[in-house]
């Protein structure tokens, strides 16, 4: 009888295996129908974020929609797209056109992810208003405008049954301050308390609205500031990882993806 243990444990342990295999499938089919058929518009998909948050959401059936700022960037777009856009959100008119265009396509709009974003280097003291008032233009003032014109839409998708979202990454700057970085740090956190009020406002509507919070990213995002100098960080997270983190999280029904959940 002694001998018959090892080979039940064996049994036993290739059906837990065969098991999980099961579960594991059944996770990655269920995340597959969730997304399947679903429309999604990916602000900033040329970025190394953006573009990978739009490939992870077609991979798992969506329909996505991307934008770049100008003809030239959008070679940057994933190939598989949908749709490719131009947006440049420092243009009144470029926002105001996009979002007709999206409220007038008969298709439903089920997602409007915002990855773009813009940053710059300097102390409070040695920024200048025009340069404070251009990261709260591309960071905050901007995308909310297009969210605010396209929730009509959102929330038909929410009457369909569709489960829409919003989502920010107003990063871990929105949650803690750092030095030389005020102006910055500002427009996240603007877009931050935004996003929290509008949440509120959309509950009864159920649209969901998501924040994401990642930490020093390693998408060359620093070494393009618009002003001012990097200082050096250390190194970052990797975007994948990030990007993983976030549309886990959209797939999971989460609202706030802290700071912490993307250290692990």
């Amino acid at each position: 009888m002694g001998a018959l243990c090892p080979g039940l444990l064996c049994i036993a342990g290739e059906m837990a295996v065969a098991i999980g295999s099961v579960d594991s499938w059944v996770s990655r089919y269920s995340a597959v129908m969730q997304m399947s058929e679903k429309n999604f518009v990916v602000v900033g998909a040329n970025g190394v974020l953006g573009g990978l948050i739009a490939r992870d959401l077609m991979l798992r059936g969506a329909h996505v929609a991307g934008t770049a700022r100008t003809n030239e960037s959008a070679a940057q777009l994933p190939s598989t797209l949908t749709q490719s856009l131009l947006l440049d959100l420092e243009d009144p008119a470029s926002v105001q056109t996009l979002a007709t265009y999206l409220v007038d396509r008969p298709e439903p709009l089920d997602g409007v992810i915002n990855a773009a974003g813009i940053v710059g280097f300097g102390t409070a003291e040695a920024t200048t208003a025009d340069n404070a008032a251009r990261l709260m233009t591309v960071n905050h003032l901007a995308p909310a405008e297009l969210v605010s014109r396209l929730l009509p839409r959102l929330s038909e998708s929410a009457g369909a049954g569709r489960e829409p979202i919003i989502m920010g990454i107003t990063g871990i700057v929105s949650e803690q301050a750092f030095a030389g970085m005020a102006a910055y740090v500002a427009s996240k956190t603007a877009h931050a308390a935004w996003l929290r009020a509008l949440a509120l406002e959309l509950r009864r509507n159920k649209v969901r609205v998501l924040d994401a919070h990642p930490g020093h990213t390693e998408t060359g995002l620093a070494s393009r500031a618009v002003f001012g100098q990097a200082p050096a960080f250390p190194t970052g997270m990797t975007p994948e990882h990030v990007a993983q983190v976030i549309v886990a999280g959209i797939v999971a029904d989460e609202t706030d993806l802290a700071s912490e959940k993307f250290n692990s």
